[in-house]
């Protein structure tokens, strides 16, 4: 049995139905669900081939052995909004031809920005259903689930798509945050009478063979066609192609992170940013105490004695401009990024906690609050159009890479400065999860000033870190890193990791 769980982190889902724009889509058909997983493969640089073959494997069962299981669900009522259309946009000034070339400048017309459209974001309310009576709401899951009885073929493929379900965050409208899982059982509470039979006859869209073939060639329709270019699957796997030599064991994980972007108020400079992440932690830890939801060491960073734990945990780091021939260091957003060793009962509280932090509020946006100078909204982006905004600029392949923020350096250099900062920083790419081999033949450059573009000094991270800070006691310096052979990122080093320092972006 191949059985996918999806659970509704808000109790929400947005989707429109596509034969009514206006009605919301109940249960989301298996095609919905299907797409979510090739946008998850299509995330990672490269995408992965087990991953692809799996998707194909998935797309060709007998649609006929599928089966739907869902509670029942309430439409949510929804105001109109005027929003940009999505292809407002225009090269040099109006009337002009659009680029020839990715690398050419992006233009937006103010009178664009004045023409916008009325859209309703159709919603329903989820009732969650107990294990154990599926009379029984407001104690359990919120959770539709798709099964397919004795699939042909499922042993060499389980192990890649469990992979794969972990990494869709999100099944149709980006507001509505889920977990999907692989699940060996389903409680017959929800197999004896949650079998969907939609009232009105209608169909349920599923995929089928070649489907993926049609999204793949739409998605590069799609890029050829508009300004805001992207690179196509098969130009992202060139580009980031490594040998097998060159794979690290790296502390953080390149294709699981969450990226929230400005959505307006006071917006903080990009020095004070440890600040930010701080507000951040104790935002979502507000949260959690205040819903009753058990605050996971993923978030806190400390054990059940309070005591700071020695287990990765999670890392706020900024997304700004940086690293361009113009940058000015204007911070832009954020990203969370999970470490690879994220129990899995860590990571579900953890998002019911960010859902909590967004859900909160008729824009869906959060708020970080910054006293007298107002409060900062931030927005969830998971596929940023900004270049600035794109984590992936943090990860892929490089041999030189410069630090973003400043290193926090775990000791003091004593007796000789220029070798002992040497075997610190060394020993800080090993905690960091580097392999011994990629460090060996390590060559640095120390300096007080980044040499990314746009990224501030050490002296201003300095100066705007919090009285109570552990970080102002300990040097911070701007590194240089060249290693022998080009190193997979994210690369996040020092002691402050898990607030963004020593976030380092590869250097051309």
């Amino acid at each position: 049995m191949l059985a996918i769980e999806v659970e509704f982190l808000t109790g929400v889902s947005v989707a429109a139905s596509p034969y009514r724009r206006e009605e919301p889509e109940w249960p989301p058909h298996p095609d919905r669900l299907f797409q979510s997983l090739v946008a998850a493969w299509g995330r990672n640089n490269p995408p992965n081939e087990e991953e692809k073959l799996a998707l194909k494997w998935l797309e060709a069962l007998d649609r006929n052995s599928l089966e739907v299981y869902a509670p029942a669900a309430r439409p949510r009522t929804v105001a109109t909004v005027f929003v940009p259309p999505n292809d407002a946009r225009t090269a040099g000034r109006a009337g002009s031809k659009p680029p020839k070339e990715v690398g050419e400048a992006i233009h937006v017309v103010p009178e664009l920005r004045k023409n916008r459209q009325p859209r309703v974001f159709p919603a329903v309310v989820v009732d969650p259903v107990s294990d154990t009576s599926p009379a029984t709401t407001g104690n359990g899951k919120a959770s539709v689930h798709y099964i397919w009885r004795n699939p042909h073929g499922l042993e060499s493929h389980r192990d890649t798509l469990e992979r794969l379900v972990r990494e869709v965050t999100y099944l149709g409208h980006s507001h509505t945050l889920v977990r999907v899982a692989l699940v060996d059982e389903v409680a017959a509470a929800v197999t004896d009478s949650l079998r969907w039979v939609d009232s009105k006859g209608t169909a349920l869209r599923c995929p089928h063979e070649g489907r993926l073939k049609h999204l793949e060639s739409q998605y590069k329709r799609s890029m050829k066609s508009t300004v805001a270019v992207r690179p196509s699957p098969s130009l992202v796997a060139k580009e980031f192609h490594l040998p097998h030599e060159a794979a690290s064991t790296r502390l953080f994980d390149d294709k699981n992170f969450i990226t929230f972007e400005d959505a307006g108020g006071f917006c903080p400079s990009l020095s004070a940013f440890p600040l930010i992440a701080k507000r951040l932690r104790d935002a979502l830890l507000k949260i959690a105490d205040d819903e009753g939801i058990s605050i996971p060491t993923l978030l806190s960073g400390h054990n059940s004695d309070k005591r700071p734990t020695t287990d990765a945990h999670l890392s706020m780091v900024p997304l700004a401009d940086v690293g361009g021939e113009y940058s000015q260091g204007r911070l832009m957003g954020l990203t969370i990024v999970w470490p690879r060793s994220a129990d899995d009962e860590d990571r579900r509280n953890v998002l019911k906690i960010l859902a909590k932090f967004f859900m909160d509020r008729e824009e869906h946006t959060g708020l970080l609050h910054f006293g007298h100078n107002g409060s900062w909204q931030l927005r969830l982006s998971p596929e940023p159009v900004r270049q600035s905004l794109k984590f992936e600029r943090y990860v892929k392949p490089a041999k030189r890479w410069g630090t973003v923020l400043p290193v926090v350096l775990d000791r003091h250099p004593k007796n000789k400065p220029n070798q002992d900062v040497s075997a610190i920083v060394v020993n800080t790419c090993l905690n960091a999860g580097l392999e011994f081999e990629a460090v060996k033949d390590l060559k640095m450059e120390v300096h007080q000033y980044a040499a990314v573009r746009g990224a501030p000094s050490a002296q201003e991270i300095a100066r705007t870190l919090p009285k109570d800070s552990p970080y102002r006691s300990r040097p911070l310096v701007h590194l240089v890193l060249d290693f022998p052979r080009p190193v997979h990122g994210p690369l996040i080093l020092g002691a402050g990791r898990f607030r963004g320092l020593g976030l380092c972006l590869p250097l051309k």
